[in-house]
């Protein structure tokens, strides 16, 4: 998946909930994935069991305004075949034509287009994800989880960021009722939040 904006908006929303002393300038962060998760849940129709797996190779860049969280934007991009769960058959059926097909489409890719403030800590991320070589709107729900200094890193911020889409809107019918339509997706990330000489 191009988690290019999955993850980025997420970012966005997390930096932004976060945001302590006022900045003169749009602040750039990277996203790795030593300090954060992109996963995603499905169940059956049943809802009697559940896969959970996660991507392992993924990047991204969040350029976020605290002043005016408005202007922030994230783009995120991950690599379709470094999806994995813990079930070699679900391994290989999610990089099999039926869903991912890495083959065809290398990458999955989200970017946010609005960010809309519910709460201090609570944002909602307006964006297009982009899967399988199709776009569609998905919003993402951003929550701060705590934000405190720690010893000899400085202030950093913890944040989960949730949503759905139905894999059928991006060409993924196989295998109903077997596995459902919802995809549940959650981003956990870790923020060195950056001060104007300390970017990044």
């Amino acid at each position: 998946m191009t988690i290019r904006r999955w993850g980025l908006a997420a970012l966005t929303a997390a930096g932004w909930l976060v945001a302590g002393p006022a900045y003169s300038a749009p602040m750039l962060y990277h996203i790795e994935p030593h300090y954060t998760t992109l996963e995603f849940v499905v169940e059956n129709m049943w809802g009697t069991f559940s896969t959970t797996g996660s991507f392992a190779r993924f990047s991204g860049e969040l350029l976020l305004d605290l002043d005016t969280p408005e202007n922030s934007h994230v783009d995120v991009t991950a690599e379709a075949a470094s999806i994995v769960t813990a079930w070699d058959n679900a391994n290989r059926m999610l990089v099999s034509g039926d869903y991912l097909d890495p083959a065809q489409f290398p990458t999955v890719h989200y970017v946010s287009e609005r960010v809309e403030k519910l709460a201090p800590d609570h944002v909602v991320l307006h964006g297009h994800l982009t899967l399988r070589g199709v776009t569609r709107p998905v919003d993402l729900d951003a929550r701060l989880k705590s934000r405190h200094n720690e010893p000899g890193v400085g202030p950093v911020a913890d944040f989960v960021v949730k949503g759905q889409f139905e894999r059928e809107d991006f060409g993924m019918t196989a295998d109903y009722p077997l596995v459902a339509k919802e995809v549940s997706l959650r981003i956990s990330s870790y923020i060195l939040l950056a001060s104007e000489d300390n970017n990044g």
